[in-house]
């Protein structure tokens, strides 16, 4: 069996959007794959069962035998404290055992390469434990991100196979090709792939906005609507015209008494309006929305409040679906799969 176990230094970096698009590549390619959760923390409840999130789509939407060992099922502290780690780690080892007739298996790991480590079950811990070769997912946010790659390898050592840049936004490619030559050669780590940033992989349907927001529809979508941005009408008329002209697929949070700015948004194309402070629009503007098929929502709470909601939704995507099959295209545009697999098979 060959393992990969793909790791990341930070939470939501698209490490499990590319841990699944890998699984399919190599499915593609005729290998016999499995996926592997050491350590799930995204639990969900499908009737009386909980499971990890990403462990059941696998097998139920992909079609791929997966399993996950040890599901947190309680805040961090109380599961900690509560748990015994020989335990733990036999449990991983024992339920890992389950997929040794698989020729290939991706090892997911948990929200970055640090986390678990209380209970020695984290990322840097699970990869000798499986003895498994290791590839970072890393987030470029800020330039700082490099210290936490290094970091990584130095406590990865030689399980480390290599590093994707994700989500990089165009001007900075060339920016962190120089930076792979001059300073990461020196910790002898090697960029595998710079997968640009994609819009259409950071969307939300106007029903996830909604339910994030605990929202009440004053105008019902007539069918699934994409936002990709969020702009807030904090501003006066005048001066919203230039903003709301060249934003694409976005939604207005705007307090619902702002009738100026909810007209404007609405003919320069908005996706949807989040009215907030409980503050019903006009029937005018209600009556404008439903004839350009705009949904309206209702939010109880503040702008504020409820922009970071939306913001914490926006952190939380998932990539399903559709997603999916364009996180694949990325890979294989950007990622040097060769060299990648090549690695597995050492």
């Amino acid at each position: 069996m060959k393992k990969l176990l793909i790791s990341s230094t930070q939470t939501y970096s698209g490490k499990s959007a590319i841990a699944l698009s890998l699984l399919l590549i190599l499915k593609e390619k005729g290998y016999d794959v499995g996926y592997f959760k050491p350590f799930g923390v995204n639990a969900v409840r499908f009737g009386d069962k909980i499971c990890d999130e990403d462990a059941y789509f696998v097998e139920q939407d992909l079609g791929i035998r997966s399993l996950c060992a040890v599901i947190l099922d309680r805040p961090y502290i109380d599961f900690a404290v509560s748990q015994d780690p020989i335990k733990l780690k036999k449990k991983i080892i024992d339920t890992f055992t389950e997929l040794e007739s698989k020729e290939v298996v991706i090892i997911e790991g948990a929200q970055n390469f640090i986390a678990g480590a209380s209970l020695e079950i984290c990322d840097v811990q699970i990869s000798k434990m499986l003895d498994s070769r290791v590839l970072l997912v890393s987030k470029f946010t800020n330039d700082f991100v490099i210290d936490e790659i290094i970091n990584a390898k130095r406590l990865f050592d030689e399980k480390l196979h290599g590093v994707i840049l994700n989500q990089v936004v165009g001007y900075k490619k060339s920016y962190i090709k120089g930076l792979a030559e001059s300073v990461f050669k020196k910790f002898d780590l090697e960029v595998l792939g710079i997968i640009p940033a994609d819009p259409s992989l950071m969307s939300l349907r106007v029903e996830e906005i909604a339910k994030a927001i605990d929202g009440r529809f004053l105008v019902k979508p007539e069918k699934e609507i994409e936002v990709e941005q969020v702009l807030v009408g904090a501003m006066r008329s005048e001066s919203a015209i230039s903003h709301l002209r060249y934003a694409q697929n976005f939604a207005l949070i705007v307090g619902g008494d702002r009738s100026d700015l909810i007209t404007l948004a609405i003919e320069s194309g908005a996706k949807c309006i989040i009215a907030t402070g409980n503050l019903e629009p006009s029937k005018f503007v209600l009556s404008l929305a439903e004839s350009n098929g705009v949904p309206v929502i209702l939010s109880e709470a503040d702008t504020a409040t409820t922009l970071l909601k939306i913001q914490e939704k926006f952190g939380k995507i998932r990539v399903r679906g559709e997603k999916i099959q364009r996180v694949r295209e990325l890979i294989k545009e950007n990622v040097n799969l060769e060299k990648l697999f090549a690695g597995i098979w050492l």
